[in-house]
């Protein structure tokens, strides 16, 4: 009779254990903060709420997604280094699978950010290979296609990127990124997208540079100097024109 009541004892204490709510967080206003500055653009104080929230709660339940968290302000901030390490860690948090598979694909941004284009391609490559159930909705599609079509250029796989970027959706959200890209066999440098053909085409000839229409809603018309098989070659031609005041100038593709 006593072994029972032990018994009954130690079962009820576990059924409290495990039906207790788990520990309230310490100072959550951390996380609203870090929240309103994402939404304000300012990734570095974001970043910095998130960390400070991880440092009073280190064992939180939703730290891996808070550390991805931190990985996109820092790819929002510039430093893809430090995006790098804060998705590595969310990674050591074993997250669910669609949230692993989100990590695993800002982190591939992150490396191609960093001039690694081998892992980048790798891991967008990882990531096209899960099942889309498991990705869940945060990647979609044109967003994973377009990414990894940016990734195979930068590693001078035309042929790869080009096919990736077909697969982009040109009414969707990334069309605008990915059409004036479609076709293209090398690296040029944008220096501007003009409405009108004959504005385009004034500009241009200051820069004895050429005309490519990109049909869509509107119509543009880019103006683009260079062609370089090398990616290195088309940074140096971009910064000679940002020295010139072409501070908007961008390589394609």
């Amino acid at each position: 009779m006593i072994r029972r009541t032990r018994a009954g004892a130690l079962a009820v204490a576990a059924f409290l254990g495990c039906s207790q709510p788990p520990p309230s967080r310490t100072n959550p206003q951390l996380l609203q903060d870090a929240e309103r500055a994402m939404l304000q653009a300012n990734y570095e104080k974001a970043a910095g709420h998130y960390e400070s929230f991880l440092a009073e709660n280190p064992g939180d339940a939703q730290r891996a997604e808070i550390r991805m968290q931190i990985g996109k302000c820092r790819l929002g901030a510039g430093q893809p280094e430090l995006a790098v390490r804060a998705f590595d860690q969310a990674i050591l948090e074993q997250p669910s699978s669609h949230i692993r598979w989100e990590i695993l694909f800002r982190r591939a941004v992150a490396y191609r950010m960093q001039g690694d284009s081998a892992r980048a391609v790798e891991g967008f490559r990882a990531v096209a290979a899960a099942p889309s159930a498991e990705r869940g909705r945060s990647i979609t599609n044109d967003e994973l296609a377009y990414e990894h079509a940016v990734a195979l250029f930068r590693a001078g796989n035309f042929g790869g990127g080009q096919a990736e970027l077909r697969r982009v959706s040109l009414t969707g959200p990334y069309g605008k990124m990915a059409a004036p890209r479609l076709g293209l066999t090398s690296y040029t440098v944008q220096v501007g997208a003009f409405g009108r053909e004959d504005d385009a085409r004034a500009e241009a000839g200051k820069l004895n540079g050429t005309i490519r229409q990109v049909t869509g809603a509107p119509t543009l018309y880019l103006v683009l100097v260079g062609s370089f098989g090398r990616y290195d070659d088309a940074q140096r031609e971009l910064q000679r024109l940002q020295r010139q005041g072409f501070t908007d100038a961008f390589i394609l593709p």
